[in-house]
């Protein structure tokens, strides 16, 4: 890539990390029509995915990761592992890196999971030049979100301690350990770790599933006021497409009674039998 064109990139890089995500998707866009080399054109395609995984634009994401393997495949015949950055050798670990990437936005777990280990068995060399040291880190975490979206909690807890995710993954990364430990009965620790995610600001859905398990975690450890407050948060939200709402009012119900709030109590008991399916005679 020319000076010119190299700046442009880290440019429209600069404002990714900065956060303006639909401004460098635009600039990398006009300089992915500008290249004439196959080369330099893939390898600021597989940044555009990455751009739109972010973006939560994961369709789009999809098409392009697909429109990168077909590229892949045209210019590499055979791909190698070596130690030393060259797109030859990296263009195909970057593309099954993104397809990884889509494919667990897509809550496609096991297939991203296969991917993932197929990858970290094939390039060892690649992962571990500096280059890849921020994917080889990520996928690290990664395979411990996977595993929990597997419900294998207790393989993916090693994994998480283990890992040292990217600061913009923090969050997440202390909610799925978090639900390790609350899956392994270790509830102390769990409340910790949601406390921790919820402080960093998590988005929703997730958001609401640290504060529900949260709030389960908070009974087991008999403090039915936070558990309370916390269902209060699940049941407050606009966004409660993960949300057992029979069991949350059940939850309501069982923290009012015992903290003696019989009335909200009784109330949260009707919630819970207007939200159970009705037969069909």
């Amino acid at each position: 890539m020319n000076p010119t064109n190299a700046r442009r990139f880290d440019g429209a890089y600069k404002k990714y990390e900065d956060g303006n995500c639909s401004q460098a998707l635009q600039e990398l866009r006009e300089l992915a029509k500008d290249l004439s080399n196959p080369w330099e054109k893939a390898e600021v395609d597989a940044h555009e995915v990455i751009f739109l995984v972010e973006m939560d634009e994961i369709t789009a994401a999809r098409q392009r990761v697909e429109e990168l393997n077909k590229t892949v495949g045209s210019l590499i015949s055979k791909p190698v592992d070596g130690y030393e950055y060259d797109l030859e050798i990296s263009l195909p670990v970057m593309a099954r890196y993104l397809e990884i990437r889509v494919a667990a936005a897509e809550r496609r777990a096991h297939e991203a999971l296969s991917l993932l280990d197929e990858l970290v068995s094939r390039y060892p060399k690649q992962l571990s030049i500096p280059e890849f040291r921020d994917i080889s880190h990520q996928l690290r975490s990664l395979r411990g979100f996977l595993l929990g979206d597997l419900g294998r909690w207790e393989e993916a807890e090693p994994q998480l301690e283990s890992a040292s995710p990217p600061d913009k993954w923090r969050s997440t990364y202390c909610y799925y350990l978090g639900r390790c430990e609350f899956e392994l009965k270790k509830y102390r620790k769990a409340k910790e770790k949601f406390r921790e995610a919820i402080s960093l600001g998590l988005t929703s859905p997730l958001e609401n599933e640290a504060h529900y398990t949260l709030g389960i975690t908070e009974y087991y450890l008999s403090d039915m006021r936070a558990a309370k407050y916390q269902f209060e948060f699940c049941a407050k939200a606009a966004d409660k497409r993960e949300i057992d709402m029979a069991r949350l009012w059940e939850w309501l119900e069982a923290t009012s009674m015992a903290l003696g709030q019989l009335d909200e109590g009784e109330n949260y008991h009707k919630l819970m039998i207007d939200s159970l399916p009705k037969k069909v005679n």
